[in-house]
């Protein structure tokens, strides 16, 4: 393995090991809030495809890819930030607007089984939905693969395996046809934006070591702002239960 692939492997597993972390501690603080339901008729017409719940744990091992494929590194520091950023973004709607929604009754073969096994262990009611960060997550997990000097054919691959993930959140009812454009939707933008940003302080040719670390001092303020308006929000439901009680 080499050197820099060993350093952006302890990078990733800490990146990850955080942000486990910090979404299990907001999902135990969303589920004390009220929440609604974004179920439309299209969510009404999807039928649930409990084999699909194979597909929907390749989420947890996907963004693990690029460590292994990738070549620009550039493209990883990009990863990173993208999704830092995605998440932060994200838990400012699932405090905002925590949104839930009935499970379905499932049948009895193994892949329903595993899959009730998966809505048993949700937080009650899982308000971590809109907009969904296993979508956003595919996502930038597909374009960061992208250019790294990979045939065509597995860049194909790469984009059907997340098409397949993305689809999963809602064919196994995970998720809601809403969480899936808002996931879409956050993963291009934040994307989009960042790779200009990125592109302004980093040159392709430098140490992509240190173009990570100058991205993380130049963008502190983003991340610091973003975290302020989820403190925010939170200081202002709390003070509210307090007046109504």
């Amino acid at each position: 393995m080499s050197e820099f692939r060993r350093y952006y492997l302890k990078i990733a597993l800490w990146f990850y090991a955080a942000w486990v972390v910090v979404f299990i501690a907001e999902g135990f603080y969303t589920v004390t809030l009220p929440t609604q339901d974004l179920t439309i008729w299209i969510d009404r017409k999807i039928p649930v495809v409990s084999g699909f719940v194979w597909i929907y744990f390749l989420c947890y091992v996907f963004p693990l890819l690029p460590i292994f494929i990738s070549r620009n590194w550039h493209r990883f520091n990009l990863a990173l930030i993208s999704i830092a950023l995605c998440s932060l973004i994200a838990f400012v709607f699932h405090i905002a607007i925590p949104v839930s929604f009935p499970r379905l009754e499932l049948g009895t073969s193994f892949s329903d089984r595993v899959l009730c096994f998966v809505y048993e262990n949700d937080f009650r009611p899982n308000a971590q939905n809109f907009p969904s960060l296993h979508v956003a997550i595919a996502w930038i997990i597909y374009f960061t693969c992208r250019h790294q000097g990979l045939r065509k054919l597995w860049e194909w691959m790469i984009f059907f395996v997340t098409c397949l993930i993305v689809a999963s959140t809602v064919l196994i009812k995970q998720h809601l046809v809403a969480d899936l454009v808002g996931g879409t939707v956050l993963a291009f933008t934040c994307w989009s934006f960042l790779s200009r940003y990125y592109a302004l302080s980093n040159h392709e040719s430098e140490d992509a070591r240190f173009a990570l670390l100058r991205t993380v001092r130049k963008s502190a303020h983003i991340f610091l702002s973003t975290t302020f308006v989820i403190i925010g929000i939170m200081g202002y439901q709390i003070l509210r239960n307090i007046i109504r009680n």
